[in-house]
C-alpha cells in the first residue's frame, strides 16, 4: 500500500516551482506509506511515492519505479503478481526485483490496457510513457484503491489524497456546490465528484489516457458484460462460491509481512476467519466494542464466541465518549474530504490497535452490497405488498401516521420505529425511488431549507436511476445490489476503510470483493441471496458447517457507534458550535434555522437527527482542520 501523487506539463515542468510542492505532497501522503518515499521527473512528468511495504521489502522494489521504457507509481497489491509474471516471462521479459510494481510495467509493455483484466487485486497506478507522450491513470474493478485528478489544458495533476493533490498544485480549491448537496444527501460525496470544484475521481473500473489531445475516460471492467449464465441450481452455486471464496482468502495472503481480520459479530467477518483458519492457521483478530452502549452496537461477546470457535488469537478493543473525541480531529484528517458514515471513527481505532500487531488485516467488507445483507433489501421484497394497499389509505392514514413515530437507535422498540418510518416513507415510490428514499439522509425539500440555491447537482434517484440502467439487469434484485455496488460501496464503505486504516498504515484486503466472488454473486438470481427474512442467505447455506448455527442466526448489526446519545452529551458543544447561527451566516453555505431544530429535536428526544447533525460536524471540523472559510466555486 502505498500513496501517490504526480503533475504532468505537456508544455514542460518548470522544476524550480514544481519540485518543492512536490516534496509536500509526498510528505503529507507519509501515513499510507510510512516505510519510505521517493520522488522522480523528467521534462514533463514528476511522480512522487510513499510506500507501505508488504511484498519485496528490499529497496530495490522502491518506487517511483522505471523500466519496459515507462516509469510507474502504484498504490496497491496485485495478489496474482506471480502467476502474471510467469506469462510475461514466457514472453521474454526479464525481472529484476521480486515485486509486482515491476510486473506492472512489463504487463502494460506487453499488453497495454489488456493487462488491467489480467490483475487480480486492488490498485490506483499512474504509468508515464515518455516515448509516447502518454500518461495512463487506472484505477481497480470496484474502487478499492483511491485515485483523483485536476486537469486544465496541457497539465494535470493527480494523488491518492486531495490535500496531496492541492499541495503540488499549489492553491487550494474552492467548494463544489453539487458534491456539498451530495454530502448532505447522501453523507459522503460519491464518484466522480470530490469536495473541491475541479478534482474528480477516477471512477471505478476505468482508465483515463492523457495526451496533448485532452484526457480520454474508458471503461475497462463492466461487471454486467462479465457475468457469466446465470445458475440455476442453488447447489451449484454454493460450490462455486465456497471454490472461488476460499481461493479469495488464500490469495489475500500473500505478503511479507504479519496478517490478521478484523472480526465482527456477523457472518461476513466470521466466514472470512474460518477460511483463513482452514487454510493459514491461527488466525489474529480484532474487534471493537462500546462499553455502556445499548446492545444494538455490542460486538464483542459475539465476535468472542466465533474467536473461541476458531480458535483465534483476539484481541478487543473499547470505544467511549473520551476516545471518540481524542480521534475524532485525526479521523477528520484522515479522511481527506468531508465524510459523515460516523463508524469511519471506530474504524479508525480499530486500526490503530490492529497496527500494533500486523501490517496486513482482512475483512468482510463487500458481503452485505454483493450479497443482498442490508435491512433496506429487505424492505425492497416488502414493498411490492405495501404498494398493493390502496393509495388513499396508504397517502391518506398509514404514510401521515408513520410520519410522527418516534425513532432511535438507542433502544430496541424506537431502532423498530425508525426502521417502519423509513420504509412508509419510501416503499410506495417506483424501484430507483425506492433504493434512493433508502439510501438518503436528507430529501431534495430538505436540502432546500438547509443550502443555498444550486440548481445543476444531480439528484441521489437520478444517480441510482442511471447505476440501476448501467447493470442491464432484469432481476429486480440484482438491479437493486447491482446499483449498490456502484454508489454506496465505492463511495462510502470502501472509502471508509482505506482512510481510516491507511491513516495508520494498515492494509486492508476484501476477499468478498474478489472478482471470482462477485462475477459468481452476479451469476445467481436474487432469490438466491435474499428471502424474507433472510438476507445474505447463499452466504448462510453454502458456509453452514463453518460455523455455529446461532452465528447464522443473528440480526444483522449496522458498525455503527452510539453517537445520538454523544452528540446531545459529551460531544453537545462542538456540536453548538457546528451549528451556531452566526457562522453559518458568515459561512454563507447554509441557513440556520435547520440545523437548530435538529438539535433542539434531539435533546427533547423529539427525532433521532444524529446522522444529520454528525455531518454538519464532520464538514465544520474539516473546514476547520483544511483552513477553509467554505468558499463556494
Amino acid at each position: 500500500m502505498c500513496g501517490i501523487v504526480g503533475y504532468l506539463d505537456l508544455v514542460g515542468l518548470k522544476a524550480d516551482a514544481l519540485m518543492p510542492r512536490l516534496a509536500r505532497a509526498v510528505e503529507r501522503l507519509g501515513k499510507r506509506g510510512p516505510d519510505g518515499s521517493g520522488v522522480w521527473r523528467d521534462e514533463r512528468c514528476a511522480f512522487g511515492h510513499t510506500r507501505l511495504a508488504i511484498i519485496d521489502l528490499s529497496a530495490s522494489a522502491n518506487q517511483p519505479m522505471t523500466g519496459h521504457g515507462l516509469t510507474i507509481t502504484f498504490n496497491g497489491e496485485i495478489y496474482n503478481y506471480r502467476e502474471v509474471r510467469d506469462e510475461l516471462r514466457a514472453l521474454g521479459h526479464v525481472f529484476v526485483t521480486n515485486s509486482d510494481t515491476e510486473v506492472l510495467l512489463a504487463g502494460w509493455r506487453a499488453w497495454g490496457a489488456g493487462m488491467l483484466p489480467r490483475l487480480s487485486g486492488m490498485f490506483a497506478l499512474a504509468l508515464w510513457d515518455a516515448a509516447k507522450g502518454e500518461l495512463i491513470l487506472a484505477r481497480d474493478r470496484f474502487g478499492k484503491k483511491p485515485l483523483l485528478y485536476a486537469h486544465e489544458g496541457a497539465r494535470l495533476a493527480f494523488s491518492s489524497e486531495l490535500t496531496a493533490l492541492e499541495e503540488v498544485e499549489g492553491r487550494k480549491r474552492p467548494i463544489d456546490q453539487a458534491a456539498l448537496r451530495l454530502l448532505f444527501a447522501l453523507r459522503y460525496v460519491p464518484d466522480p465528484w470530490t469536495i473541491a470544484d475541479g478534482v474528480r475521481k477516477l471512477p471505478a473500473g476505468h482508465l483515463a489516457r492523457v495526451t496533448a489531445s485532452g484526457v480520454g475516460v474508458e471503461r475497462w471492467y463492466d461487471l454486467a458484460a462479465q457475468r457469466p449464465t446465470r445458475f440455476t441450481s442453488e447447489a451449484n452455486a454454493s460450490a462455486a462460491l465456497r471454490v472461488a471464496f476460499d481461493a479469495a482468502v488464500m490469495d489475500r495472503t500473500v505478503a511479507d509481512v504479519p496478517i490478521g481480520a478484523f472480526l465482527s459479530s456477523g457472518i461476513d467477518s466470521a466466514l472470512v476467519v474460518a477460511s483463513l483458519a482452514r487454510q493459514a492457521g491461527t488466525p489474529r483478530t480484532f474487534t471493537v466494542g462500546f462499553p455502556g452502549a445499548s446492545d444494538y452496537y455490542e460486538e464483542r461477546p459475539g465476535a468472542a464466541s466465533v474467536a473461541r470457535f476458531l480458535g483465534c488469537d483476539h484481541t478487543e478493543v473499547d470505544i467511549g465518549p473520551s476516545e471518540a473525541r481524542g480521534a475524532l480531529d485525526n479521523v477528520i484528517d484522515g479522511l481527506d474530504e468531508p465524510f459523515a458514515d460516523s463508524s469511519a471513527l471506530p474504524t479508525y481505532l480499530l486500526s490503530a490497535v490492529t497496527r500494533r500487531h500486523v501490517t496486513v488485516a482482512l475483512s468482510g467488507d463487500g458481503a452485505d452490497e454483493v450479497f443482498g445483507g442490508y435491512r433496506k433489501y429487505q424492505g425492497e421484497l416488502l414493498a411490492e405488498r405495501y404498494r398493493a394497499i390502496p393509495i388513499p389509505l396508504r397517502r391518506g392514514v398509514i404514510e401521515p401516521l408513520a410520519a410522527l413515530l418516534p425513532e432511535g437507535k438507542d433502544n430496541a422498540v424506537l431502532e423498530r420505529l425508525r426502521r417502519l418510518r423509513r420504509f412508509v416513507a419510501h416503499a410506495g415510490g417506483a424501484p430507483a425511488e425506492r433504493q434512493a428514499g433508502w439510501a438518503r439522509l436528507l430529501s431534495e425539500s430538505e436540502l432546500n431549507a438547509l443550502l443555498i440555491p444550486y440548481s445543476n447537482a444531480p439528484t441521489v434517484e437520478t444517480l441510482v436511476d442511471a447505476a440501476r440502467s448501467d447493470a442491464r439487469e432484469t432481476d429486480p434484485i440484482n438491479e437493486m445490489l447491482a446499483a449498490e455496488i456502484a454508489i454506496g460501496l465505492v463511495g462510502d464503505m470502501l472509502v471508509k476503510v482505506d482512510r481510516m486504516s491507511m491513516a495508520n498504515g494498515l492494509e486492508v484486503r476484501c476477499p468478498f470483493l474478489d472478482p471470482r466472488v462477485v462475477e459468481c454473486a452476479a451469476a445467481m438470481p436474487g432469490e438466491f441471496k435474499l428471502a424474507p427474512g433472510a438476507g445474505k442467505r447463499i452466504l448462510r447455506r453454502a458456509f453452514a458447517d463453518r460455523l455455529p448455527e446461532d452465528v447464522f442466526r443473528r440480526p444483522k448489526k449496522g458498525f455503527e457507534m452510539p453517537i445520538a446519545s454523544w452528540l446531545a452529551g459529551p460531544l453537545a458543544e462542538r456540536v453548538r458550535a457546528a451549528i451556531d447561527p452566526a457562522h453559518l451566516t458568515r459561512q454563507g453555505l447554509f441557513r440556520p434555522d435547520l440545523p437548530a431544530r435538529w438539535f433542539a429535536d434531539l435533546r427533547a428526544g423529539k427525532r433521532d437527527t444524529s446522522w444529520q447533525l454528525w455531518t454538519m460536524l464532520v464538514f465544520q471540523s474539516w473546514c476547520e482542520t483544511r483552513g477553509r472559510s467554505g468558499a463556494l466555486a
